[in-house]
């Protein structure tokens, strides 16, 4: 292990904000499928209707991630950094309002807030991070998704016993809100690694920069479809965000109205599910740089999440919780593990002064998939009346990209790859 005291003071100072960053967007973005369950009926809707929240979050992800490169030259990462939470803040705050109506344009500014965080975090740590190290600090980076997964299970359904559905959402958006503040000092003194000089000449109003950046949004997505690895890239992205959201928006529905558990011991097995993935990203992250290479680490997540997949169907009632657990958790650590090495090794093929565009573009279509994700696995389920379904159907599409990616792998770690050409 690489010990703290031994990295270069930028670097941990933007692996520390990039990841506070990510656990509480995350947080924002899985605490809505963890009170569907109980909230739902409340509001005059099913469970499964979650589906339609979060792809709607996703979609205008989608959008705000490919604007992200010219908010980024504009504002500066740090300053899109505090803007994302701050609209995960908003939108919980708009869902607590408890009209029906309103959870579309709640859904909205989270997702607008989601999709700025992975262009601006990659912007930060692609200048700080060495580069035998890119998929390691990543992925440590990307364990802010399950961490904040992990503080939904855990915390939501206890604080909905305590102080109800409305109170516990603005807890939520008071701790995501609290993050914007911690990031301005390092902002102000400089303690994160700063822009590169160009986007320091031509930092612009607010005004400006979005207007430009919604102005250039298609820029990103040509960047990806104009060389082959960044569309290989985008490919698998999509198809593994189908199977990580149809896991994590109902696997609480799954396991209390299928399965028979309690809310709170569903959402603690969501938790545990979660904490595995913080640990496999890390696992992930130092076996791609130092052993396998991105492309065969990927392929064996790809095969092991469909293996998981599978095997959830056939969950019941009779099953051991350690053995629902136990499952849960190596389906969290590969479905969840896999976005640091992939995020990394978009860093590592962007252009130069392209990573927040590339990242913005390939990230499109993961939302792509995340978005067509929840509202397919709902269909399943509302159709057979079995969340089961779903997860088998689900397992499929990694299987066949695992699969194809390790028998076109090329040996050893992504540093000792040539680029490709377009």
């Amino acid at each position: 292990m690489i010990a703290v005291g031994a990295l270069p003071r930028p670097l941990v100072v933007a692996v520390a904000i990039t990841l506070a960053v990510q656990a509480v967007t995350s947080m924002a973005m899985v605490a809505p499928s963890v009170l569907a369950p109980a909230v739902a009926p409340l509001l005059g809707a099913a469970p499964q209707r979650i589906g339609l929240f979060v792809s709607v979050a996703y979609f205008a992800a989608m959008l705000s991630g490919l604007a992200c490169g010219g908010l980024i030259a504009g504002l500066g990462a740090l300053r899109v950094c505090q803007l994302a939470v701050l609209l995960a803040a908003a939108g919980l705050v708009l869902g607590a309002a408890g009209w029906l109506p309103a959870m579309p344009l709640a859904a909205l500014v989270i997702g607008v807030g989601y999709g700025f965080v992975n262009p601006a975090s990659s912007h930060i740590l692609s200048r700080a991070t060495p580069s035998g190290m890119m998929a390691l600090v990543f992925s440590i980076k990307q364990t802010g998704v399950p961490i904040g997964g992990m503080i939904a299970g855990a915390l939501v359904p206890a604080l909905l016993l305590g102080v109800g559905w409305q109170a516990t959402v603005v807890l939520l958006a008071l701790a995501t809100a609290a993050v914007a503040l911690g990031v301005e000092p390092a902002r102000r003194t400089g303690e994160a690694p700063a822009p590169d000089e160009t986007v320091v000449a031509t930092r612009l109003p607010a005004g400006v920069a979005l207007r430009r950046a919604v102005l250039g949004l298609g820029g990103p997505i040509r960047l990806v479809l104009a060389e082959r690895r960044m569309r290989e890239l985008a490919a698998v992205s999509f198809s593994y965000a189908t199977v990580q959201l149809g896991l994590f928006t109902y696997l609480v529905s799954f396991l209390n109205l299928e399965v028979g558990y309690t809310l709170v011991a569903a959402g603690l097995v969501f938790a545990f599910a979660q904490a595995a993935g913080v640990v496999g990203r890390v696992v992930w992250g130092a076996l791609a740089d130092r052993v396998l290479g991105a492309r065969a680490m990927l392929g064996l997540l790809g095969v092991t999440m469909a293996a998981c997949g599978l095997a959830t169907a056939f969950e019941s009632a009779s099953w051991p919780l350690a053995a629902v657990a136990a499952l849960s958790a190596v389906f969290g650590a590969s479905a969840v593990g896999w976005n640091g090495v992939y995020l990394a090794e978009v860093a590592r093929r962007a252009p130069p002064g392209a990573v927040g565009a590339a990242t913005g573009g390939t990230q499109f279509f993961t939302f792509l998939g995340a978005l067509a994700g929840p509202p397919l696995f709902g269909s399943i389920a509302a159709a057979t009346g079995r969340y089961s379904s779903g997860y088998a159907a689900f397992s499929m599409l990694p299987l066949a990209v695992g699969v194809w990616l390790l028998a076109t792998r090329r040996d050893g770690p992504p540093s000792t790859d040539a680029p490709d050409d377009a």
